[in-house]
């Protein structure tokens, strides 16, 4: 790789591990709701956000909440149950590492920003990081360049400097994040859940 000056690091399942967290929000409120979630749908909550998912949720299996009624009852789950998030194997070295080496890092997520904040908050990772960007801070979605292009402009003007993507390393759990960091020009490593390859050995 080229020499890294900028590190953006995904949040869910990159940072802290939220996937179980995240499916749990939304099967325990719909089981008190008497709508039932089945196996086969895990994958498809993982994929979205809270918005998308109560879209499909409500044409689908009769959600009848508004939007925001849902998602403050799964956010009431989280947030009921942050603590039991966990922080990802390998990720406080690699953050102490690249603090030691100079380099700026900031946190680039396709989730709402309620949400990540609340487990990068209970976990004391927030002030680790130069800015957070969730969905609310652009428009388009990973696999779009579009998240990463803005973190780029927001660090530049942090900085005061024009950067280089290829200067940059993007860390990611899903390639739809990967692809994202690779159309805006950056980096990437790939860490898949449960494939916690050393960072520091691969970056």
């Amino acid at each position: 790789m080229t020499d890294i000056h900028y590190v953006f690091w995904d949040s869910d399942n990159t940072l802290v591990n939220t996937a179980a967290h995240h499916w749990r929000k939304h099967f325990e409120t719909l089981k008190s709701l008497g709508i039932p979630l089945e196996e086969s749908h895990r994958q498809r909550i993982y994929e979205n956000n809270g918005a998308q998912n109560w879209a499909w949720l409500t044409a689908e299996l009769g959600l009848n909440l508004s939007q925001q009624d849902y998602l403050d009852k799964i956010d009431g789950w989280y947030f009921e149950h942050i603590n039991e998030i966990e922080i990802r194997s390998g990720v406080i070295e690699a953050i102490t590492h690249f603090k030691s080496q100079n380099i700026p890092q900031a946190v680039v997520s396709n989730g709402r920003r309620r949400s990540v904040l609340a487990a990068l908050e209970a976990k004391d990772l927030a002030p680790h990081f130069e800015f957070i960007l969730c969905k609310e801070d652009y428009d388009g979605r990973k696999p779009d360049p579009i998240p990463y292009t803005t973190a780029l402009l927001r660090m530049e003007e942090i900085k005061n400097v024009k950067i280089n993507p290829a200067t940059c390393l993007v860390i990611e759990d899903d390639p739809l994040g990967v692809a994202s960091g690779k159309a805006a020009g950056m980096q990437t490593l790939h860490r898949p859940i449960g494939d916690d390859i050393n960072i520091l050995e691969n970056y």
